[in-house]
């Protein structure tokens, strides 16, 4: 998929303050039915993490783990860093999808 041309920034200091201590995953739906990393919120955090280094291209598996957030936002209530992981998430799927609609 093409690169991403606008970046919010907020978006980009909420997600480097994740330090991947995986108290968010215990309450993921997804992650929890899935029990894989790609589906969960630290691993999706991770994906954008990597995609905004651009140490990664989001391939077929990532997008899946990315779209398949339900934005139910029970990850936030667990994060001790605070951060407002489903709406970075969110944030991040809104920007992909107008990059791949383009």
């Amino acid at each position: 998929m093409g690169k991403v041309e606008a970046i919010d920034y907020g978006l980009i200091r909420d997600v480097v303050k994740c330090q991947f201590c995986g108290f968010c995953e215990s309450v993921c739906p997804t992650y929890n039915v899935m029990r894989e990393r790609a589906f969960g919120p630290r691993g999706r955090i991770n994906i954008i993490r990597e995609y905004l280094n651009g140490s990664v291209k989001i391939g077929p598996k990532a997008f899946e783990g990315l779209m398949t957030c339900l934005n139910c936002r029970a990850c936030n209530t667990q994060c001790p860093a605070g951060i407002r992981i489903a709406e970075a998430i969110h944030e991040f799927k809104a920007l992909l999808l107008r990059g791949v609609l383009r």
